[in-house]
């Protein structure tokens, strides 16, 4: 017994394959990449391959999401151990498990120890087939050992990443889409707050993108003008698009084919976690359904969500007309069991 614990590995960071120290969220190589055990982009049942640029060897687009969830742990001050939680007990039970995260520190976080985890390139169904693991993870895991993703009373949030291709096939169709997102989002700040679970006090890293917010964020005037959402459908040119973390909307790395949904806020459990990806998924893709003067009324927007989606509606401030008229089309869907 003794011989045994002699040799034991005390906990270190440089033991966890994947953990590294972070970078500059402008360092592509080392934010974006680094820590990976390769790079892959998941789907419903396998993993295939990306080179180092994110692309498949049969040229076809990645139609996925990334996420980032910030979290924090109260209990437990060695983050060595924290990510050792991560690694060997939270990562194993999601089919991919062994590629799917990675893990970096976060200077912005509290807790006595806190992981960001950033996930592959997933696409919609590799998410919802995961979402017992999701489960295990927030309900499970997460109570047991100390670890809050909840943005009601940390500083946590969990930013998703679309790939250009959700939102159209060409470019242009991509381009307009992403606009379309963009006038959304700060069209109706308040109520998709809410809808993603991020409470307006705790805006401050995804803030509204108007002239007057905008200014000072790492952008001169002229493009803060040109990215007020109220100009969103005359934008034909993504490449100056605002490099601040402080934008509801990061639309910086468009040309790397991505961009940045910062608004969306930490998970309190799995239910809110499941809400929160369904109603990400449904914006998605309803923009490349709605007309640019569609995007003003809020029913239009939220018409023929799913239930999961609705479940978050009650929150967001609408009158009960609204509701009503929106529960009205909702399509149902059983997402309980992954397959």
């Amino acid at each position: 017994m003794r011989k045994e614990s002699r040799n034991m590995q005390q906990a270190n960071l440089a033991n966890i394959q994947g953990y590294h120290q972070g970078g500059t969220w402008s360092d592509r190589e080392s934010y974006v990449s680094q820590g990976f055990n390769g790079l892959y982009y998941l789907n419903s049942d396998r993993k295939i391959k990306l080179d180092d640029d994110y692309r498949r060897a049969d040229g076809q687009p990645l139609q996925g999401f990334g996420l980032e969830i910030e979290t924090e742990c109260h209990g437990t001050r060695n983050t060595a151990v924290l990510a050792e939680v991560f690694q060997n007990i939270i990562f194993p039970k999601f089919k991919f498990g062994d590629v799917q995260f990675k893990m970096q520190e976060d200077g912005s976080l509290g807790g006595d120890s806190s992981v960001e985890v950033i996930s592959q390139v997933m696409t919609k169904s590799r998410i919802r087939n995961d979402y017992a693991a999701y489960k295990l993870m927030f309900d499970t895991y997460f109570q047991s050992f100390g670890i809050t993703a909840d943005a009601r009373h940390t500083s946590c949030g969990m930013h998703v990443n679309v790939s250009n291709a959700c939102f159209g096939k060409t470019e242009a169709q991509q381009r307009e889409n992403v606009m379309k997102l963009h006038y959304m989002l700060n069209k109706h700040f308040s109520v998709l707050s809410s809808a993603l679970y991020r409470p307006l006090d705790k805006t401050y890293w995804c803030d509204r993108m108007d002239k007057d917010t905008m200014e000072g964020y790492q952008i001169d005037s002229r493009t803060a003008e040109k990215y007020d959402y109220r100009n969103a459908r005359n934008v034909t040119d993504l490449s100056d698009a605002p490099k601040s973390h402080h934008c509801c909307l990061n639309m910086s790395h468009f040309r790397a084919g991505r961009v940045e949904i910062r608004l969306v806020g930490g998970q309190r459990d799995y239910y809110c976690f499941r809400n929160t990806m369904e109603t990400v998924f449904f914006l998605c893709d309803r923009v490349r359904s709605l007309k640019w003067e569609e995007l003003d009324d809020i029913k239009t927007i939220f018409r023929g969500c799913n239930q999961y989606v609705m479940k978050r509606l009650p929150d967001c401030g609408l009158d009960a007309e609204t509701l009503e008229a929106i529960r009205a089309t909702v399509k149902t869907e059983d997402l309980e069991l992954a397959r």
